[in-house]
């Protein structure tokens, strides 16, 4: 992977995270596929087993899941860099490759996984002890996933890391099917875009259990 290859694909990259996840709420409603069948099988089709994990994507996050190291003379900040690839802009003196080589490997998915709300397949307790590496879970699907940490700060679910792995590989058993996804901007209330739903999953017939409810907006799915 060559510096001009990697400013292609992350100019690329960032125009599908403005359009696709940029300042958005994304939620992944997930669970045990066995136990998802047992219980579209009750008369009131109740999925309690399916739960909720929560994540937000900031234009700051975006520089870490390229891989590449910020060179502060002439890029500033995350959203510096992040602003220079959609204008275009950015240069081969504005960053360097990780030094333990996985810069190559993230640039490798990059693209696709900006595009997790249509791709993700799982999601999972993160278990890769790979080093100077932490994540408290994954999601993705068997080409690549993408790790989430809580920010100190807000208190929110934000992406940190990007790896070329299968998650089922990285996360810990059982990994976990992810049966719906469902996001909003920022600012808004409640969940009203429906990105991905399991062909099984009726929303006409079917109930989550009450707090993944209170956090959608029914009559707009």
């Amino acid at each position: 992977m060559d510096k001009r290859r990697a400013i292609h694909i992350m100019t690329k990259a960032a125009e599908i995270y403005r359009d696709n996840l940029e300042d958005q709420k994304v939620l992944f409603l997930y669970g045990l596929p066995s136990d998802v069948k047992k219980q579209l099988q009750t008369e009131g089709k109740i999925l309690s087993s399916i739960q909720g994990y929560e994540v937000a994507f900031h234009r700051y996050n975006f520089l870490h899941l390229t891989g590449v190291k910020l060179n502060k003379g002439g890029t500033a900040s995350a959203i510096h860099f992040y602003q220079k690839c959609l204008d275009k802009r950015l240069t081969e003196n504005d960053f360097a490759f990780a030094k333990d080589g996985s810069t190559g490997q993230k640039l490798d998915i990059l693209e696709s996984m900006m595009q997790i709300k249509k791709n993700v397949t799982m999601i999972g307790e993160f278990t890769d002890r790979g080093p100077k590496l932490y994540a408290e879970k994954a999601a993705g699907n068997v080409c690549g996933c993408i790790g989430f940490v809580q920010d100190k700060n807000t208190k929110l679910n934000v992406p940190n890391t990007l790896l070329k792995k299968d998650i089922r590989d990285v996360t810990a058993q059982p990994t976990y099917k992810v049966f719906a996804v469902i996001s909003k901007h920022y600012t808004d209330d409640k969940y009203s875009q429906l990105a991905k739903l399991d062909k099984r999953i009726d929303l006409s017939e079917c109930h989550f259990r009450e707090e993944i409810e209170n956090l959608i907006e029914r009559d707009r799915l």
